[in-house]
């Protein structure tokens, strides 16, 4: 009797040992609020505003984020019959028009953080859109003004007969604010809308290279900001992290859907992001969606 109680007595402690071992090893991060949450959090009177992943970088050890932040302060008055033939006014700026830019300093984020967006570079990775607030990742843009008749139209390429998106003269700075320098076509448009807004993110479609029109390593990528692109060949840290933190999520399926990250870092989003109040609501990241 006294050998059986020893070792159910053994058994429980080796038990515990492991829980205690398992417990430790999933709480080991320290916790580090957002920095996109907290931008987010001081723009919750903002009913429409875009945070853009601008930049990151890794150093002794630290990671972290620049975002571009794209507000509108004022509400866009609807379109008229002159805006879809008037030529762009040089004598506007954005701001004039209800829509502010600015690009923030660098901002600390964990390890988590970091791996998770370690696809979205260049992307939109939280939007507001009249009051409804996204943390899907997306291509810049598309959540709010490419599609919206208040900025412009879709028009049809004569010769091919294809389907895409035209600014209005007024708003043709919006190309370059989100850098969307090609067309952006109606097909990869409705199929964002149609099966990933506020659901799962969308890299746009695969060309012969094998890269995604939008994200991490993509063409727009580089065009949005080439000194990341630049970064990645000369700091090896910030090389290595990012492509091992996109292999480990490299399970893709068609149009752009990425794997999910581990669980741990499924953990530190759920637990760090901000909470819209009552006059926004919050759809949750999809985690199988990046």
């Amino acid at each position: 009797m006294k050998k059986t109680i020893f070792s159910f007595s053994a058994f429980l402690l080796l038990a515990l040992a492991l829980t205690m071992s398992s417990c430790g090893s999933s709480t080991n991060e320290k916790y580090m609020p957002f920095p996109a949450d907290k931008i987010a959090q001081s723009m919750d009177s903002v009913k429409n505003f875009s945070i853009i992943l601008y930049d990151m970088d890794v150093k002794d050890g630290k990671y972290y984020h620049k975002y571009k932040v794209i507000e509108q302060t004022a509400a866009i008055p609807e379109a008229t019959s002159l805006d879809s033939t008037a030529l762009a006014d040089s004598t506007t700026s954005p701001a004039d028009l209800g829509i502010v830019e600015k690009t923030t300093d660098w901002k600390e984020v964990s390890p988590s953080d970091f791996d998770y967006h370690s696809s979205n570079m260049g992307m939109e990775i939280m939007s507001k859109k009249e009051g409804d607030l996204t943390k899907v990742a997306a291509p810049p843009g598309y959540s709010q003004y490419v599609g919206n008749s208040r900025y412009g139209q879709w028009k049809t390429n004569p010769n091919t007969g294809d389907s895409f998106w035209a600014f209005y003269g007024r708003y043709m700075f919006l190309n370059s604010m989100f850098n969307l320098m090609s067309p952006v076509r109606y097909g990869g448009y409705s199929s964002y809308y149609g099966g990933y807004y506020g659901r799962r993110p969308y890299y746009g479609a695969v060309n012969s290279s094998g890269k995604y029109k939008y994200g991490t390593g993509s063409a727009h990528a580089v065009k949005s900001n080439p000194s990341f692109a630049q970064r990645m060949q000369s700091n090896s840290a910030l090389k290595s992290r990012v492509n091992n933190s996109i292999t480990r999520s490299s399970a893709r399926a068609t149009g752009g859907k990425r794997s999910a990250v581990s669980s741990s870092s499924k953990r530190s989003r759920s637990s760090s992001r901000y909470s819209s109040g009552s006059s926004s609501r919050s759809r949750s990241s999809s985690r199988g969606g990046k």
